[in-house]
């Protein structure tokens, strides 16, 4: 599987569960992935992510206190 079929299924997984669902959280989280990081990496992690178990999650680049900043890269988890 292609890592935008992984990330299509995802989001249709987080439309079909709804509001508050933890298929739609990490729906957002892929999505929000998508968009700091681009579609060619983000695909790539999914694929990497299906392969090892594991999940694409959000990070920071450099140690900040929690109530500054927005994640500003993905990671797997």
């Amino acid at each position: 599987m292609t890592g935008k079929e992984i990330f299509d299924r995802y989001q249709l997984a987080a439309l079909k569960n709804g509001l508050g669902s933890q298929e739609f959280l990490y729906g957002n989280v892929l999505y929000q992935a998508l968009h700091l990081e681009g579609e060619e990496r983000i695909f790539h992690l999914l694929e990497l992510a299906e392969q090892t178990g594991k999940r694409v999650g959000l990070g920071f680049s450099v140690s900040v206190p929690d109530e500054l900043g927005e994640p500003d890269m993905a990671i797997l988890v």
